[in-house]
């Protein structure tokens, strides 16, 4: 008996933190403090509002930047696409990704199919 006694005084007090603990949560936002340092919170990639573009606004392949490509072509491809990744298939605003290839991909933006490569080619690599 006794023993019980002393493991329910035991659990009393955690119980005790434990809810003080949720009810300091749910007063307010928790706050980072950075300490002079990048939040690592924030995306890098933003648009002019601070929020990240994303494809919604794509109306060319000029307007599209391919960040990454995961080329599996057994078990499926994928490409980081402006902040987005995405599949072969998949449709995002505007844009749909036709085909993934390893050097680069094909878009089809407003319905209009075409290519865009992962590195852009350098005329003076040539000279």
């Amino acid at each position: 008996m006794t023993l019980s006694r002393t493991f329910l005084w035991i659990l009393l007090p955690a119980f005790v933190m434990i809810s003080l603990a949720r009810e300091g949560f749910a007063e307010g936002e928790a706050l980072y403090d950075d300490h002079g340092k990048r939040d690592p919170f924030v995306p890098l990639i933003t648009g002019p509002s601070g929020q990240s573009g994303g494809l919604r606004g794509a109306d060319s392949l000029d307007d599209l930047t391919i960040e990454g490509i995961v080329y599996d072509p057994k078990k499926g491809s994928v490409v980081i696409v402006s902040g987005t990744l995405l599949k072969e298939g998949d449709e995002e605003g505007n844009v749909k990704v036709v085909r993934i290839k390893p050097d680069g991909v094909v878009f089809a933006v407003n319905g209009i199919e075409g290519f865009k490569p992962m590195y852009k080619e350098d005329s003076a690599q040539g000279n």
